[in-house]
Formats: structure tokens, C-alpha cells, sequence
């Protein structure tokens, strides 16, 4: 497997480009923030095939590009909601696994950050979009919030294999021991709710 990570200046967020094989293999991509000129030379160079684009929630700024794929490179697109920027997309629930062309993705939704979160498992990494960053959880709109968000990252996340890679919607990637040894958000014993 290989990981492509572009940072999209235009909403400070990272996209991923993720393929089985080095040429002419099926790609996926995992929050579509920007198509720009590096991504399309990646793409034509290795003449990957877009066969799906996983969506990890629907801000703005991780699905900024969409239409421009669309135009692209169509093919369908999967999230929690129904639809996104008016296009269809074929829903999500709460735990599934999926074959897309042959690319098995684990789906786990972890709110907290957004009623509409999931984070997706592709071999040996994970894909967590707002939920989970480097030696962080992402910012919610309230304490209660975060305390679930916490919650669902400690039952869904930490569980997961220690050398697991952690490729967040913004910063670093990370790996899922170093989480667990580092990470404040989830070291506090609690989280007290006012």
C-alpha cells in the first residue's frame, strides 16, 4: 500500500491519496480538500484509476474539491450523509467494512468533532480526519462534546493495533502507541463536564 499525503494550503487541511500497487492501480481518496496540479501529475504519472473517494465528515475545507473530482475523475463517494455539495453519495452506517475494487476499508464512526465523523482503516493505517491529530483530539463545540469524542476514540481508536499509522486531517501522521503514550486529551483521567 501506498500513502500519498498532500497538504492543501486553501483550508490548512491534508488529503490522501491511497493505492494498492505503484502503476495503473485503483486509487482511493480520503477527503477531497483540493485537485490541484500536483495531485494530477501523481495521478496521470502512475495512471491510478480514482475508484472511490472516502469522505471523513463535510466541512467545507475537507471537501472543497469535490466537484472538480467529480468533473475528473467521476466516481462514486462515500460518507455519512446522503449527499454533499449536492452531489449523491452512498451513505455509510455506523461500522461496516467495504470492498472498493478490490481495496478493503474498515468504516468506525467517532462524533464528537461532528455528528457526521468516521474514520476509515485501510491496511495497516487509519485515516481519522477531525478526530483524532498528533498529541491531540480535535476542538467541539463543548465540553460534553469532548467528552464523547474522548470517549469514542479511547473504545474505537485505541484499541487498535500500537504500529497502526494515524493520518489525520491536519498536521503530522502519527501511529497509534505513540497516542497512547503522549497524547494529553486521552492521558487525563477524566474530562469534568461543567
Amino acid at each position: 500500500m501506498r500513502v500519498y499525503s498532500h497538504f492543501c494550503d486553501n483550508g490548512q487541511v491534508n488529503s490522501y491519496l491511497v493505492t494498492l500497487g505503484e502503476e495503473g492501480c485503483k486509487a482511493l481518496v480520503i477527503d477531497p480538500a483540493d485537485l490541484d496540479e500536483t495531485l494530477i501529475r501523481i495521478i496521470e504519472g502512475h495512471r491510478y484509476e480514482i475508484a472511490g473517494i472516502l469522505v471523513t465528515h463535510d466541512h467545507e475545507n475537507h471537501v472543497r474539491g469535490l466537484g472538480k473530482y467529480q468533473k475528473i475523475y467521476p466516481c462514486p463517494v462515500y460518507a455519512y450523509r446522503s449527499s454533499i455539495m449536492g452531489l449523491e453519495t452512498r451513505r455509510l452506517d455506523e461500522e461496516q467494512d467495504l470492498d472498493i475494487e478490490g481495496m478493503r476499508v474498515g468504516v468506525m464512526r467517532v462524533v464528537g468533532h461532528s455528528d457526521d465523523s468516521l474514520v476509515y482503516v485501510i491496511g495497516n493505517a487509519i485515516f481519522t480526519g477531525d478526530t483524532l491529530a498528533a498529541g491531540r483530539v480535535s476542538s467541539t463545540t463543548s465540553m460534553s462534546r469532548k467528552a464523547t469524542l474522548i470517549a469514542g476514540i479511547r473504545s474505537r481508536l485505541m484499541c487498535l493495533d500500537d504500529n497502526m499509522l494515524v493520518f489525520p486531517g491536519h498536521g503530522c501522521p502519527t501511529k497509534i502507541r505513540i497516542e497512547k503514550m503522549f497524547n494529553h486529551d486521552l492521558l487525563e483521567n477524566e474530562v469534568v463536564l461543567s
